[in-house]
C-alpha cells in the first residue's frame, strides 16, 4: 500500500524503504550543548561540552539519482539510483549543496546530528550492533540510502555509522575532515564511531565517500 508523504511537497514512499526522491527531507537539530571528542571505554573523561546553533541536516545521505538531477552529467552504474552519492570531491558535494541553499555540515554539527547530547560512541548507543552492516567482504557492495534501519540518531538522522563516509567543512592544513562512514565488512563499528576521523585532500574522490547537507 502506497502512502503520501507531506514535507513542503509530495512524493510517493514506498513501505520499508526510505523517501528518496525529495531533497528537502531534513531534520532538526536544535540549539544547545552536547558531550564532544573521543570517549573513554569506562569514563567520560575526554569529551567536553560545546554549544551548536539550531540547524536543520538531510535524514538520509545523497543518493546518485539526487545528485545527478543537479549535476545531469554525473554518471553512475544502471541500477544504482538509490545508492549513497559517491566519487565526488569536497568541492563538488560543496557545489551540490549550494544549489539547494544549503551547505556542507561543519564537524560539530555532523557530530552532534550523530551522537546526540550524552556522547554516545554511536547513533543508536554505546554498543555496537550484531548483525553487519553490509553482507559482502568483497568491499563493493553498497546498499540504498537508509537501508540499515537500526542506524538511527536520535534526532532521527540515519545511517551515518554504517554507509558512506562523509565531508565536511572541518580542515586540517590543506586536508578536509570526513566523518562517520562504514560502508564494507572490510571495515567494523568499531572504527565509525561518532567521534571517527579522517583528512583527505579536497579533490580526492572515493567509493566510499559522500556527504549529505546542513542548512
Amino acid at each position: 500500500m502506497y502512502k503520501i508523504v507531506i514535507s513542503v511537497g509530495l512524493f510517493l514512499c514506498f513501505p520499508g524503504f526510505p523517501s528518496l526522491s525529495f531533497a528537502e527531507d531534513m531534520v532538526q537539530v536544535p540549539s544547545g550543548n552536547f558531550l564532544t571528542g573521543k570517549k573513554d571505554i569506562e569514563t567520560s573523561a575526554s569529551l567536553k561540552t560545546v554549544w551548536v546553533e539550531g540547524f536543520e541536516i538531510d535524514r538520509f545521505e545523497v543518493s546518485q539519482e539526487q545528485y545527478k538531477k543537479v549535476f545531469p552529467d554525473f554518471e553512475y552504474p544502471p541500477g544504482k539510483d538509490r545508492h549513497p552519492v559517491s566519487h565526488v570531491s569536497w568541492f563538488e558535494a560543496k557545489a551540490y549543496c549550494e544549489q539547494l541553499n544549503k551547505r556542507l555540515p561543519t564537524e560539530v554539527e555532523w557530530e552532534k546530528a550523530a551522537r546526540g547530547t550524552d556522547g554516545r560512541r554511536y547513533p543508536w548507543g554505546n554498543k555496537k550492533l550484531r548483525r553487519r552492516a553490509h553482507p559482502s567482504y568483497s568491499g563493493m557492495v553498497k546498499r540504498i540510502v537508509g537501508f540499515n534501519k537500526k542506524d538511527v540518531s536520535v534526532y532521527g538522522t540515519r545511517e551515518m555509522a554504517s554507509s558512506v563516509w562523509e565531508w565536511t567543512t572541518g580542515k586540517t592544513e590543506a586536508q578536509y575532515i570526513i566523518r562517520g562512514g562504514l560502508w564494507n565488512e572490510h571495515l567494523d563499528y568499531e572504527y565509525s564511531k561518532t567521534y571517527d576521523r579522517i583528512a583527505l585532500a579536497p579533490e580526492q574522490r572515493f567509493i566510499f565517500v559522500g556527504f549529505r547537507c546542513v542548512r
